[in-house]
């Protein structure tokens, strides 16, 4: 057990971000870049030599242009397109067309990323060394090309996948503008709009991930190096500024990583990733023996962030940092840095079950363990056994129940409820846990000090309420567990357990799963309550920080329907609620921040996106928008059009149309294609408040294309939270109530007065909207 010296420890945090602060990392060249990535390829090509070969696509296209970058072994280019051809999908009736089988061994296309991580090589094979390349070589890789765009077009990326959707957009402004097809060029600009336009309200959806944040540089790298089109460069530079502000602001530089939660997580203990190559690449982190930058993208870096973002994220402290991940009220996060450690939560669950929604990071070695909370069903904490998440891809995926959360600075607390769905029926145990590093100087239980012993299991058993602490340096970490339930409906046990796993990590851990015959099944459920402490100088200031955690009120109020949890934190109350099924957040205190990416309340993205195209122009037109009155006990009409119509929707024109114009996602009958962005919201001013009914002119060609999602808010509270709306195949223009999925008759809306906003969102491209007819009156119908 390593024993605490308060002073000793004081002195090497100050000492170890001073020599953080002191100097940036040496810049690799371009050609020491392009060496590496030649090393690494020779895996490639023996790979590729293998009968059969042993490769994935991507790998083919990355290798082949370090080589042309390196004017090297030309000769085997004409082996690496050979194997590429055998890979694509050659069926024009095949949804795959143009794409390319992830591995050699897959039996046809699985993964329909696949065409993407292929063509931010291959666009620039072509664009870079046509002319150079063997004749022979050149003939094999323009046909590989030519299908590559169909493949790229059909595959139709929303938004919100942020990674992919950057670089399916780029790869076709590079590839239209290389191989001179400007159809392909104009789609990728168009898709990089609405890409802008996502981001200035809903910010980067894959947050603080540090493998996709790498991918997202490497895309918006290459847009910026070789679009033709100075607003694509204006775009990518804006955008790279935008993320690596972000990386910034959530940079602990005591740990010399990102810290805080994150949507998508490969290595759960650490919290490191592909990002690391930008790192190095420009010069936050040291290239190591083990360690070096070898991708290719990094060698076509222009743009740099500037070097008051590094000064700032290691001289900003303490700093709160607010930003959201999506459109809906809970996709936001808050992260709370001090000099020796950090806080953090996701507003609501991201989806995919890799996210961590609510962390901790202390101090010490990037190899370090972080402290996370993970929901578990098959008995892995540690994120170290794959399994399968789709026929192309094996991860280390968690469960996904309903997550809650709220935070005050120092103070985090969240709510986990796993409902039937959230549990796979071969699922073996169902735990929570929050794990955290085992190499500090203390833990407590209480006012009891615990002790563990490296390669020797512990497990010391819990009281409802019991206050964990761990302490490390100036920097105290206390966890709670103020109400958790297992699938008896009774209280939940818990203990904080060391299992002398060699990945050097403790867990506080809930055991929700509980074999009992006849039992009444119900939602097992746990919250979980953090408080960090930061700056603690002397073992008195510890304990009595340890003492005041321990005595903190915890209000918990359970019944059938509702379970609302509320603790009292160092600056004010925090308290997340949540009601059955369990399908949505309700409030918390304090409410979810939505600006797109704030530092102390400095909304610094909201700045930076908003001084480009099209989000300029969408702005100044929100500004000039007028609202539509509703005026008390009157129907009230108006078009489609005159509301914020934000890309991919659009004005379509129809002389049958009212006004002759329609709002729609362009699509072809039957064609399949959705948007997160594409919208249309007309504001609204509500003279009176009361129940009123929504119809809407519609044209829906196909069970293809007859759908919207429907949402009403105001700037404090969701009407109607996200819902699918379907219209119904309509072949002709057609009054309809507007009836939410699954409602067996039409349902009022209740509005409040004053301003609303009602939005209709893209959720099956070609569904035309004509007008909208609101009434308070049920049996009234539009004329």
């Amino acid at each position: 057990m390593i024993q605490f010296r308060p002073v000793r420890h004081l002195i090497a945090l100050l000492l170890s971000v001073a020599a953080v602060i002191a100097a940036d990392a040496p810049l690799p060249s371009p050609g020491e870049i392009v060496a590496n990535c030649i090393q690494a390829g020779e895996r490639t090509w023996r790979n590729v030599n293998r009968q059969p070969p042993e490769v994935s696509s991507r790998e083919l296209f990355s290798y082949a242009l370090a080589l042309c970058e390196a004017k090297t072994k030309p000769e085997r280019l004409e082996k690496l397109f050979d194997t590429a051809a055998q890979m694509q999908d050659r069926d024009p009736q095949g949804r795959g067309y143009g794409n390319f089988r992830w591995s050699w061994s897959h039996e046809g296309v699985l993964d329909f990323n696949a065409v993407d991580f292929c063509m931010q090589q291959g666009a620039l094979l072509w664009m870079r060394h046509r002319d150079t390349m063997p004749a022979a070589a050149r003939e094999k890789l323009r046909p590989i090309l030519e299908l590559a765009g169909e493949g790229l077009l059909r595959h139709r990326v929303t938004e919100s996948y942020t990674n992919i959707a950057l670089m399916n957009a780029g790869n076709l402004i590079l590839l239209g503008e290389a191989m001179d097809k400007p159809a392909l060029a104009d789609e990728g600009y168009a898709r990089l709009d609405r890409i802008c336009l996502y981001m200035a309200q809903g910010g980067t959806h894959e947050y603080c991930s540090p493998t996709y944040y790498g991918v997202d540089l490497d895309d918006l790298v290459l847009i910026e190096a070789f679009c033709k089109r100075e607003s694509g460069r204006a775009q990518a530079r804006a955008l790279l500024e935008f993320l690596w502000t972000d990386i910034a602001l959530n940079w602990f530089p005591p740990a010399q990583k990102l810290g805080g939660a994150r949507s998508r997580e490969y290595d759960y203990l650490r919290g490191i990733g592909f990002l690391d190559q930008q790192l190095m690449a420009n010069g936050w982190l040291t290239q190591t023996g083990k360690q070096r930058v070898a991708f290719i993208s990094t060698a076509f870096i222009r743009w740099r962030p500037p070097a008051r973002l590094k000064t700032m994220s290691e001289t900003k402290l303490p700093r709160l940092v607010t930003q959201v991940w999506g459109l809906e009220k809970s996709q936001s996060r808050t992260h709370y840095l001090c000099r020796d450690v950090t806080l953090s939560t996701a507003g609501a669950g991201y989806g995919g079950r890799m996210d961590l929604p609510l962390c901790a990071d202390l101090p010490g070695d990037r190899e370090g363990v972080r402290c996370y909370f993970i929901p578990d069903g098959r008995h892995d904490p540690y994120g170290k056994v794959k399994i399968q998440e789709t026929k192309a891809h094996a991860k280390t995926l968690h469960l996904q129940p309903f997550w809650t959360a709220a935070q005050r600075r120092v103070d985090a607390l969240g709510l986990a409820v796993y409902r039937d769905k959230d549990v796979p029926p071969e699922t073996q145990t169902l735990e929570s846990h929050f794990v955290m590093p085992l190499a500090v100087d203390g833990f407590w239980i209480g006012e009891r000090r615990v002790e563990f012993t490296p390669g020797k299991a512990a497990e010391f058993s819990l009281r409802p309420g019991d206050a964990v602490v761990l302490r490390k340096g100036t920097a105290a970490v206390g966890v709670r567990v103020p109400w958790a339930r297992d699938l008896a409906s009774r209280t939940a046990t818990a203990a904080l357990v060391y299992d002398a796993n060699a990945f050097g990590a403790v867990r506080l851990t809930v055991t929700h799963h509980v074999a009992q015959s006849g039992a009444t099944k119900v939602e097992a459920a746990a919250a979980f309550w953090v408080r960090i402490g930061s700056n603690l100088k002397d073992e008195g200031e510890f304990a009595e920080w340890r003492r005041q955690f321990a005595a903190a009120k915890a209000d918990v109020e359970v019944s059938p329907e509702r379970v609302r949890i509320a603790v009292a934190g160092v600056d004010g109350p925090v308290a997340v609620s949540a009601v059955a099924p369990y399908a949505k957040s309700l409030s918390t205190e304090p409410p979810q921040p939505r600006t797109v990416l704030a530092c102390d309340g400095d909304d610094i993205g909201k700045r930076l996106l908003g001084s480009i195209e099209p989000v300029k122009s969408f702005m100044a037109k929100r500004a000039a928008s007028v609202p539509v009155k509703v005026p008390a006990d009157k129907d009230v009409y108006w078009e489609a059009e005159a509301g914020e119509v934000i890309p991919p929707m659009s004005c379509g024109e129809d002389s049958a149309a009212s006004g002759s114009l329609f709002v729609w996602m362009p699509a072809k009958p039957g064609e399949r294609a959705s948007s997160r962005v594409g919208s249309a919201t007309w504001e609204l001013r509500v003279e009176k408040a009361g129940r009123y009914y929504l119809w809407a002119r519609v044209l829906a060609p196909t069970p293809e294309n007859d759908s919207f999602y429907l949402r009403a808010f105001t700037d404090d509270a969701e009407i109607i939270e996200p819902t699918t709306w379907p219209t119904g195949t309509r072949k002709q223009w057609q009054w309809i109530r507007v009836t939410p999925e699954r409602m067996k008759s039409p349902v009022p809306l209740t509005l409040p007065a004053g301003p609303v906003s009602l939005q209709l969102r893209v959720r099956e491209a070609g569904t035309k909207i004509d007008r909208l007819f609101l009434t308070p009156q049920a049996a009234a119908e539009p004329r």
